[in-house]
């Protein structure tokens, strides 16, 4: 008896296969499987988005205008390149104004840019270490407006913002 069964089975199964509802059947369900890969697959790219920038950040990073500060950037290339020691030195304390505005936006407290850069943890940006360090010649430049500081030294000090912008993505 066992064995006819299997056969009624297997005969039933053959014909429930092949008839014309299973193949509508099949392609609800493969339009379904297709709509949920989708679903899952945008899901899944946008958790990365998130998780990826706070992995490389240490947090969530707003995303930040670009336009306003690769217009602001550039006017400082622009005073760097004239070439004179006091245009180099505005564009050294405009940079640091605008490290200051974008540690603002980003959640970092303090008065000025060298208190939020001390509240900064090492590692959640990239560069952060070299800005403490171009922070004795700002405030060498704003204590002391007839400090002789270099065009050399200027230059390096922005090479360095330029670095921390440019991991920032807020200039090109």
């Amino acid at each position: 008896m066992e064995p006819a069964i299997g056969s009624n089975f297997s005969s039933f199964w053959t014909a429930f296969s092949q008839s014309n509802f299973f193949f509508w059947v099949k392609i609800v369900a493969g339009f379904a499987v297709a709509v949920l890969l989708v679903a899952d697959i945008l899901l899944l790219s946008k958790r990365m988005r998130t998780d990826l920038r706070a992995a490389l950040y240490g947090s969530v990073v707003p995303r930040l205008k670009k336009s306003g500060y690769a217009s602001n950037w550039e006017n400082i290339e622009r005073m760097l390149a004239e070439g004179s020691i006091a245009s180099g030195k505005i564009a050294f304390v405009e940079a640091d104004r605008m490290l200051d505005e974008v540690l603002g936006k980003l959640g970092y407290t303090g008065k000025d840019a060298e208190e939020k850069v001390q509240s900064v943890k090492p590692g959640q940006l990239a560069g952060i270490e070299d800005i403490r360090e171009t922070q004795a010649l700002h405030n060498k430049i704003i204590e002391d407006p007839s400090y002789k500081a270099s065009l050399e030294e200027i230059r390096a000090a922005l090479e360095v913002y330029e670095r921390v912008f440019r991991g920032l993505e807020i200039i090109n």
